[in-house]
C-alpha cells in the first residue's frame, strides 16, 4: 500500500487535535454555562417579576458573580478541577431543585449532610442517569478535551488579577445603577438568593462551616437547670414514653379532621389532642434539637442548643432513667449523654436495619428493659424516634393492611407520580403510625400494675406533598408552608397516671386550648415527670394549671 494511501487513513482515522484555549476563555465559557444551563428555575423566576426588564439586570449579575466563582481557583492545574466541582455542584443542586422544589441554604445542606447511608439511598434512581450524563459528562469532556494556551507566570497573574479586577467593577457599577431594581426583587423575594446556582450552595456551605467552627471554639458545656430536684412519692415509679415522629404534618391525621380516616385506632382511645402545633423547624437536624432544648425557635442557636442540657439530661441528673431508641438517622446530638439501647434491631427476626425497620419494632424487648428497671423506684422517660412519614419513599413506610389508599407512588421520583398517589403512599404511613401508636398504648397498659404510665406523641416537622411544586420538606422557615411547619402533639395518660399527677378531666379538656409549639416541650416534660426547678418557666409549662397542692407523701430530692 502506498505511503501517502497510508498517511491519508490514519488522518481520516485520527482524533481531531486538542484545541487551545486562553484560561480566561475556559473561565468565561463556564460562567456562561453554569448562568444559562444550571439556573433554569432562577430565569423563570426572575422573568416572572416582569419579563426582561426586570430579568437583565439580575440575570447579568449572575454572570458575573458565576465569573468570580469560576476564577477564584482557576491557577494551574487546579483550575480544571476546580471548574470541573463547580459543575458538579451545580448540576446536584438543580437536580434536587427541580425534583423536589426545594431551595438551597445552610440549613437544607445540614439536612443533606446529616443524612445516613439509607436515607441517601432512597434519593437514587437510575432515571437520574439521564440528566447527570447530560450535565456532567458534556462540561467534564469539554474540560478534557480542551488544552490551555502556555503562558509565563507574570502574563498569568496578569490575566488572572484583570478578569476578578474587571468582573468585581462591572457588578459593583450594576449593582450601582440597577439598585432602584435589585433592592425591592431581592427585599421581597429573598428565595431568590438560595436558587441562583452554584452561589447558593457555596453560600451554604460558607454558612455551616461558620456554624461548625463557632462549635468547635465554643465554650465549655454549660449545666442548666441545675437547681431541679425530683419529686418522688410511696407509690409506683412514672412510666412515660415519648414517641417522636418523623415527617408527619398534622392536617393529615384523621383525628385533626382530616377527610380519611388515617388515625382509626387512636380515634377509639381517650386522648388529650393538642391538633396542629408549631414546629422548631423544618427538617430533623434543626427542630429535634430545638424542640429538646431550652431555647425556644425566635432565639434557636445550635452552637448553644448542642453544647448545653436538654431536657433529656437535666431528667437523667434528678434520677429520671432515661433511655432512646432509634430507627431513624440519629438523634443530633440529643442522646449522646443518655443510655440508647439499640437491642430491638439485634433481636429482630425480620434482617431489618435501622431505617428501614418497621417502627413497631421500637416496641421489640421494651417490656423486659423496663421492668428490670423497676426495682431502682426512679421514674422512667424513653423516647422511640420513628421512621415515620421520611420520604421521598412512603410507600415504604406501610405494610400489608396498612395499605388502604391505593394505588401508591412507588418511586423517588416524585415528580413523576400522580399527586394522588403520592398522597396515597404518605397516608398509609401515617396508618402504619396509627398501629404502633396503640401498640405503644397497649404496652403501657400491660406495664400499669408496675408503672403510671403515659405518652406523648409529637412529630418533628410536616411535609410537602406537591402543593405549588413544592415536595419533602426543608424550606426556610420564613417561607415555607404550613404543611411544613404545622405538626401533630397528642398525649395519652392511665388514669393512675392522672390521679398520681392531680391531672383532671377538666384541667385536661383545657390543654389543647392553649397556643401551643415545640417551645413548651422542655417547661412541659419536667413538669410532668414530677421535677421542680426554677428554670421551668410557668407561662411555657402546659401543666401549671393543673397543678394542686403535692400530696403530703411526697418530698423533694
Amino acid at each position: 500500500m502506498p505511503a501517502n494511501t497510508v498517511l491519508a487513513i490514519k488522518h481520516t482515522l485520527s482524533f481531531p487535535k486538542r484545541p487551545a484555549v486562553s484560561r480566561g476563555f475556559s473561565t468565561l465559557a463556564m460562567a456562561v454555562l453554569l448562568t444559562l444551563a444550571y439556573n433554569q428555575i432562577f430565569v423563570r423566576s426572575v422573568w416572572s417579576l416582569g419579563g426582561w426588564s426586570q430579568a437583565w439586570p439580575l440575570l447579568s449579575l449572575l454572570f458575573l458573580v458565576n465569573v468570580l466563582l469560576c476564577q477564584l481557583l482557576s491557577i494551574g492545574k487546579i483550575q480544571k478541577i476546580w471548574l470541573f466541582a463547580l459543575v458538579i455542584i451545580a448540576a446536584a443542586s438543580q437536580y434536587f431543585m427541580q425534583q423536589y422544589g426545594v431551595l438551597i441554604d445552610k440549613g437544607m445542606l445540614q439536612n443533606a449532610l446529616e443524612t445516613d447511608n439509607h436515607e441517601a439511598m432512597g434519593l437514587l434512581n437510575i432515571a437520574m442517569l439521564p440528566y447527570f450524563s447530560y450535565y456532567l459528562l458534556l462540561p467534564g469532556a469539554f474540560l478534557l478535551w480542551t488544552k490551555h494556551r502556555p503562558q509565563s507566570l507574570k502574563r498569568g497573574v496578569l490575566h488572572y488579577l484583570a478578569i476578578m479586577m474587571v468582573s468585581t467593577l462591572l457588578a459593583t457599577v450594576l449593582v450601582v445603577s440597577q439598585y432602584q431594581n435589585f433592592a425591592p426583587a431581592l427585599r421581597e423575594h429573598r428565595d431568590l438568593k438560595h436558587q441562583a446556582v452554584p452561589f447558593n450552595a457555596i453560600n451554604a456551605a460558607i454558612g455551616l462551616l461558620k456554624s461548625n467552627t463557632a462549635q468547635s471554639n465554643t465554650i465549655e458545656f454549660q449545666h442548666y437547670a441545675e437547681d431541679a430536684r425530683l419529686i418522688t412519692g410511696v407509690g409506683k415509679p412514672q412510666l412515660v414514653i415519648m414517641v417522636l415522629g418523623e415527617t408527619v404534618r398534622a392536617d393529615h391525621l384523621g383525628i385533626n379532621g382530616y377527610h380519611r380516616n388515617t388515625t382509626p385506632k387512636l380515634a377509639q382511645r381517650k386522648l388529650v389532642n393538642f391538633g396542629a402545633i408549631d414546629a422548631c423547624g423544618t427538617a430533623t437536624a434543626v427542630s429535634v434539637p430545638c424542640l429538646f432544648s431550652h431555647l425556644n425557635r425566635a432565639d434557636y442557636d445550635e452552637t448553644t442548643a448542642k453544647s448545653s442540657d436538654n431536657v433529656l439530661d437535666v431528667m437523667q441528673r434528678v434520677g429520671v432513667n432515661v433511655i432512646w431508641r432509634d430507627n431513624n438517622s440519629g438523634c443530633k446530638g440529643m442522646c449522646d449523654r443518655v443510655p440508647q439501647d439499640q437491642s430491638f434491631i439485634a433481636n429482630n427476626v425480620n434482617g431489618c436495619n435501622a431505617g428501614d425497620c418497621a417502627d413497631t419494632l421500637l416496641l421489640n424487648g421494651l417490656p423486659q428493659k423496663l421492668l428490670a428497671l423497676k426495682p431502682t423506684a426512679k421514674p422512667v422517660f424513653v423516647v422511640l424516634h420513628q421512621q415515620g412519614n421520611h420520604g421521598p419513599e412512603y410507600y415504604k413506610r406501610s405494610w400489608g393492611a396498612q395499605k388502604q389508599f391505593l394505588p401508591e407512588c412507588e418511586s423517588n421520583l416524585l415528580t413523576q407520580c400522580p399527586q394522588q398517589h403520592i398522597i396515597n403512599a404518605y397516608d398509609n404511613a401515617i396508618l402504619a403510625t396509627d398501629d404502633m401508636l396503640d401498640a405503644t398504648i397497649q404496652l403501657l397498659e400491660t406495664l400499669a400494675a408496675d408503672f403510671d404510665t403515659a405518652l406523648l406523641y409529637v412529630s418533628d416537622h410536616g411535609e410537602s406533598l406537591g402543593e405549588n411544586g413544592v415536595y419533602l420538606h426543608g424550606l426556610p422557615y420564613w417561607m415555607a408552608p404550613e404543611a411544613q411547619t404545622k405538626v401533630p402533639m397528642l398525649m395519652w395518660f392511665s388514669e393512675q397516671f392522672k390521679q398520681a399527677n392531680h391531672l383532671t378531666s377538666t384541667c385536661l379538656e383545657q390543654l389543647p386550648q392553649q397556643a401551643l409549639s415545640h417551645n413548651k416541650l422542655f417547661d412541659s416534660i419536667l413538669s410532668l415527670m414530677q421535677i421542680q426547678s426554677r428554670a421551668i418557666r410557668p407561662e411555657q409549662d402546659l401543666f401549671s394549671r393543673c397543678a394542686a397542692a403535692q400530696e403530703p407523701q411526697r418530698s423533694t430530692k
